[in-house]
């Protein structure tokens, strides 16, 4: 899901491609988040960018 957000989907996006429910997306979103200590989807996006340059 963090992926999903790197490529700048919207949470409604990501709803209708993994049909899930908005308030689950929500709650990954803000527990993967949590989990990488960033404030922000787009400070998760970078985290995400980041960690796929160094593989």
């Amino acid at each position: 899901m963090a992926r999903l957000v790197a490529d700048g989907l919207t949470n409604r996006e990501i709803m209708e491609r993994l049909k899930l429910s908005r308030r689950t997306v929500e709650t990954h979103i803000t527990n993967i988040r949590a989990k990488l200590d960033v404030a922000s989807r787009a400070a998760l996006a970078a985290s995400v960018v980041r960690a796929s340059q160094s593989t």
